[in-house]
């Protein structure tokens, strides 16, 4: 009788660790066949090709920088998407791949290519259009940047007493559809300009290359157009920590020395 129970123990327990083996075998089938699939990369590239017109030869050691940059808001710094820099040999076309992550170009963005051609420092050639790889006219495997060469030095003229006109804001070129933004700056320490929509006035202080204006007053119209321009003109007066002059262009800057606007000296005939 007692090797009868200890017999069909054994039955028991042996088909207990049978059911206990299956369910583990199924449990690790189920976890391989749940296990996540690797994601997609949204990395890609933009094959950039620069060149210019000239016959120039570039002395050696000179350095070729391409930005891939959004530029969609004019009141604030150009957000760098992706960025390269080349030594440069021989003659152009100098060819760039940008490598960039899809899923940061949002589709009511916009976004530009600069590129420029430095030498120890020196600017050499620089794009001087809007370049947005993304727009709908644009076709190709390789997208093409033109660079112009930088100009002979001029003297550079006196921030005072000079009609400073808007060229650009962060970055991007100032489209005038009604009156040009411009600033003005007088020997007594005042200043007045327009901004886009409204006129203003007020004074600035300056020593050596620091500039900063003090509270300016405007007027309070309201227009259809430019009121864009003047948020931007405004937000980077407020921001103004130092400035450079560099033959006829003023590039105002903030405390990081990082260039706000520049503006162009005007000749009134």
């Amino acid at each position: 009788m007692a090797s009868d129970t200890i017999s069909s123990f054994k039955r028991a327990s042996l088909c207990s660790l049978m059911i206990l083996g299956s369910s583990l075998v199924l449990t690790g089938c189920g976890e391989d066949s749940a296990a996540p699939q690797a994601e997609q990369s949204t990395m890609k590239t933009l094959n950039t090709q620069v060149i210019y017109l000239d016959r120039s030869m570039l002395p050696p050691g000179s350095v070729l920088k391409v930005q891939l940059a959004d530029v969609s808001k004019m009141d604030a710094k150009a957000d760098v998407i992706s960025e390269q820099e080349i030594e440069l040999n021989g003659a152009p076309p100098y060819n760039v791949a940008l490598e960039y992550d899809e899923s940061k170009i949002a589709d009511r963005h916009r976004y530009g290519v600069s590129a420029r051609i430095e030498n120890q420092g020196k600017l050499l050639y620089i794009s001087t259009t809007h370049n947005n790889p993304f727009a709908e006219d644009v076709t190709g495997d390789v997208y093409k940047v033109t660079v112009t060469k930088v100009s002979a030095k001029k003297p550079d003229v006196t921030l005072t007493n000079t009609y400073w006109k808007a060229v650009t804001i962060s970055g991007e070129a100032i489209t005038v559809e009604n009156k040009e933004p411009f600033v003005q700056f007088k020997d007594d320490g005042s200043t007045n300009g327009y901004l886009g929509c409204n006129n203003f006035s007020g004074s600035y202080e300056v020593n050596e290359q620091s500039l900063t204006f003090k509270p300016l007053a405007s007027t309070k119209k309201m227009c259809v157009v430019q009121m864009d321009i003047e948020a931007a003109m405004s937000a980077a007066l407020a921001a103004t920590a130092q400035y450079s002059i560099n033959g006829e262009q003023l590039t105002l800057l903030d405390d990081s020395n990082e260039p706000l606007a520049t503006f162009a000296a005007t000749y009134m005939n």
